[in-house]
């Protein structure tokens, strides 16, 4: 193991740069290279078979050019939508990611029809020896495949009844990961499972917020979710950091003299 790594130490640069272009051309992940004018500089094969045309048809055309809108899609502005997450990288330097981004992509041998796909694009800045921005990479996974699993989830957590279990919660997140574990979303996955888990955490925290409430005021759940609305809206402070408020505040024994006062919602 020494003697490899002393060779890989020794090996010239331009060698290691030929290592990084072949890393490039074999990952299965779909990548391109564009300058910040968003002018294509290079694909790898993954990208040109999820998008059905060679790297000829690609390299040194503007990819808002190659990718036109389908008109059918307009309304959703999905192109926009890219170019402002292409646009605060270059504003940034920090990369940027779109999660789950409905972009449908000319159909490779029907001209004027469109395909529809959903993808996980990650738009990551590249900076050369002096720390400028010079280029975006930009990462993307075909997920047109999991996106009925997604909605799916979406979905359920709309629907989770009030005083959903910690282990209820759990078992969601990990029906969520197993869902998707095993394809090439894998990263977007844990990305999606993360926010679902942050979702059914603040849910939580207003149901018991709620349940407070409905015991203090005898009132529905509808009434009281929008008393915790209305003191947000006034106090211009996030719902969760209200209800929260709100039960810590029940947890709190009064003091002997009876200064503390109940407070809260009305």
């Amino acid at each position: 193991m020494e003697q490899q790594h002393d060779a890989a130490q020794a090996r010239p640069v331009g060698a290691r740069g030929s290592l990084r272009s072949a890393t490039f051309e074999a990952t299965t992940s779909c990548f391109s290279l564009m300058d910040l004018e968003f002018v294509i500089l290079d694909v790898n094969t993954a990208f040109s078979e999820a998008t059905g045309l060679a790297r000829e048809e690609l390299i040194g055309r503007q990819a808002f050019e190659v990718f036109p809108e389908n008109p059918q899609q307009s309304d959703d502005a999905p192109a926009r939508t890219m170019r402002q997450s292409l646009e605060r990288v270059i504003a940034t330097g920090e990369r940027d990611d779109l999660h789950i981004h409905r972009y449908d992509i000319p159909h490779p041998t029907q001209p004027g029809t469109f395909v529809e796909r959903y993808w996980s694009p990650v738009n990551i800045p590249v900076l050369d020896d002096d720390g400028m921005l010079v280029a975006i990479l930009q990462q993307v996974e075909d997920v047109t495949d999991y996106r009925e699993d997604l909605v799916r989830v979406l979905g359920y957590l709309q629907e989770v009844p009030t005083g959903t279990s910690a282990e209820g919660a759990r078992r969601f997140t990990t029906y969520a990961a197993t869902a998707m574990a095993h394809s090439s979303l894998y990263h977007s996955a844990q990305r999606e499972v993360a926010q679902l888990q942050e979702a059914l955490t603040r849910r939580a925290v207003i149901d018991q917020a709620k349940g407070i409430l409905m015991g203090r005021h005898h009132c529905t759940s509808e009434e009281a979710f929008n008393q915790l609305r209305k003191l947000s809206n006034d106090t211009n402070v996030p719902l969760r950091d209200v209800a929260s408020a709100l039960i810590y505040q029940a947890s709190v024994p009064p003091s002997p003299d009876g200064a503390a006062q109940e407070q809260g919602p009305a």
